[in-house]
């Protein structure tokens, strides 16, 4: 059943950010930005919305302060606090032109971050680390919800009340040889809608608080080790990986069909590079891992998800223009 919508953006924002060494060793970072959106629902399924054309207009002020402070020439701490911004909106696949009228909140998020920065072993080592706290505000997620009209269902974005999202993050990189390094990275990650109810059709409330976030493994991991040399007058080297991804749901309402085990991915790569020129010959998922990418729960009735890409090879070919 064709739908056509048509809505109008307009956006402006001024934004400004400082550096200001308190000490030698210590800088003081202030930074700001103030939005202002407008949207109007203009059209929907070949009439117009009304005369009046519904528009709604938000603006917000996101500031962000950091503070940095380097412990010698190869250690940096640092913390900060930002706050982010997503403007509201109409939804475009409802099922009737009151819905089209209708607009969500915006959401905002306040971001908090401690962390270290470091270059080890006459620089042949670099080992970073955060810890960060996300607090959402009317957090936006789409759902597929069910309808009375032609098409049984509608795509709407519905706002969260609040949802948290903390986690520690580990990155290492190392220079062991002439040309080998290896990287590894790990995550922790801890994710949940502290409030979020709607209504559905008929007037029944659907309690979503306490799942998790869609896409968000507890744990995740990359280790990757990568040995080049010269030859031909160019560069050549391989590279292999392996990441890991724990159980995680792929959809916003945790239906457990729409949810992965543990994900073990291994990647490959042959690479040359010359006179700006790069070859490459690639494996990608070599495992065949199966697994969803992204999911749909449709109004309770089924399911349907994007499976993650099979095995793949490849080649690939490109070239830089002008200065290298």
């Amino acid at each position: 059943i064709p739908q056509t919508t048509r809505q109008s953006t307009e956006s402006k924002a001024v934004f400004f950010e400082g550096d200001y060494a308190l000490t030698d060793q210590l800088t003081l970072t202030l930074g700001g930005r103030y939005t202002e959106d407008k949207k109007v629902s203009r059209q929907f399924d070949n009439l117009n919305t009304g005369p009046d054309h519904p528009r709604e207009t938000w603006d917000e002020f996101t500031p962000r302060i950091g503070a940095r402070y380097e412990v010698n020439d190869n250690v940096m701490v640092y913390a900060t606090y930002s706050k982010g911004y997503r403007s509201g909106g109409f939804n475009g696949r409802v099922d009737s032109q009151d819905a089209a009228r209708q607009a969500y909140d915006p959401e905002t998020v306040n971001n908090y971050e401690l962390g270290f920065k470091s270059q080890l072993m006459n620089n042949r080592m670099r080992f970073n680390g955060a810890a960060f706290l996300m607090k959402y505000d009317d957090k936006q997620e789409e759902l597929q919800l069910p309808s009375e009209g032609a098409t049984g269902q509608k795509t709407v974005v519905v706002n969260a009340a609040d949802a948290t999202i903390k986690g520690i993050e580990l990155e290492v990189l190392a220079y062991i040889a002439a040309g080998l390094s290896l990287r590894a990275n790990i995550g922790y990650l801890d994710t949940e809608y502290d409030e979020f109810s709607y209504t559905n059709v008929g007037g029944d409330l659907v309690d979503l608080s306490g799942l998790d976030f869609r896409r968000s493994p507890d744990i995740n991991g990359t280790l990757d080790a990568t040995y080049e040399w010269p030859i031909g007058g160019g560069n050549a080297w391989v590279r292999g990986s392996y990441h890991f991804l724990g159980e995680h749901f792929v959809d916003v309402s945790n239906a457990p069909e729409l949810a992965n085990d543990d994900q073990h991915l291994i990647d490959l790569s042959i690479n040359y590079e010359v006179n700006g020129y790069k070859f490459s010959v690639y494996g990608r998922n070599l495992t065949d891992e199966d697994g969803y990418a992204h999911g749909f729960d449709v109004s309770g009735l089924w399911a349907y998800a994007i499976p993650r890409a099979p095995r793949t090879w490849g080649l690939e070919f490109s070239y830089q223009f002008g200065d290298q």
